[in-house]
């Protein structure tokens, strides 16, 4: 006879979207995987171990590459509550100057939420030219990962933008850009203008992110410092 295996048990969380994800607590088998990842402190390691650990603990049915960015931190985090705690403990340094200390802090993980950009929602459809405009959409978890390892900054927009249209239409045309060629779309993208880019950058500058604001006690010279936090390294 074989040894009892128990099951994990099941929780729920929408994503941004209002889509309802099922997931389980990571295990040892998994936990390994991110342990593994957070002593090597490389952000592409850290982002692919998130991404198997999400796609495992979800049984499949979420395909975090397909995620946006602030919606895979979010699904982590949560699981990450489930399967080690709600609070976790940091050493942030202290932001005076000459100050070489340190202060030490408790985050409750469960108040840590995505932040929206304040005001009116920026429009996703952008007139370029009385007939010519796009459709634009957030990068994937996996497309941003491809676009923050880019050092040069003008190769950098051009990725971002060429992930970040979903469709271009002209007059009555509509072209989905999973249809067209990457060599047409990179076209396409260096022909903008600086006026247009600064349209679209307009919609890139409001993705919504993983954020928290923090204060601390520096131990050596008593400033208390505010620091906000963001992205899925802070909270790793």
């Amino acid at each position: 006879m074989g040894l009892p295996i128990q099951k994990a048990p099941k929780h729920k969380c929408k994503l941004s979207d209002g889509t309802e994800v099922t997931y389980r607590p990571f295990l040892v088998k998994e936990q390994k995987y991110l342990l593994l990842a957070k002593e090597g402190k490389d952000s592409i390691e850290i982002l692919e171990a998130v991404r198997q650990v999400v796609n495992q603990v979800t049984e499949g049915k979420v395909d975090s590459h397909k995620l946006p960015m602030y919606d895979l931190e979010y699904l982590f985090l949560q699981i990450r509550i489930k399967s080690v705690g709600e609070t976790t403990k940091m050493t942030l340094y202290c932001r005076e100057r000459d100050c070489e200390g340190t202060g030490k802090l408790e985050v409750n993980l469960g108040d840590v939420k995505i932040k929206y950009p304040e005001g009116d929602i920026i429009d996703p459809n952008v007139k370029l030219t009385d007939t010519l405009g796009v459709t634009l959409k957030f990068p994937t978890s996996e497309q941003m990962a491809k676009i923050e390892v880019i050092e040069d900054e003008g190769d950098q927009l051009v990725e971002m933008l060429k992930y970040g249209i979903q469709s271009i239409w002209d007059g009555d045309t509509i072209y989905d850009t999973d249809d067209v060629p990457d060599s047409e779309l990179v076209q396409f993208v260096e022909s903008l203008t600086l006026d247009q880019v600064d349209k679209l950058n307009e919609f890139f500058e409001n993705i919504p992110t993983l954020q928290h604001d923090v204060e601390y006690k520096c131990d050596s010279c008593g400033t208390i410092n505010s620091s906000t936090m963001t992205g899925l390294q802070s909270f790793f």
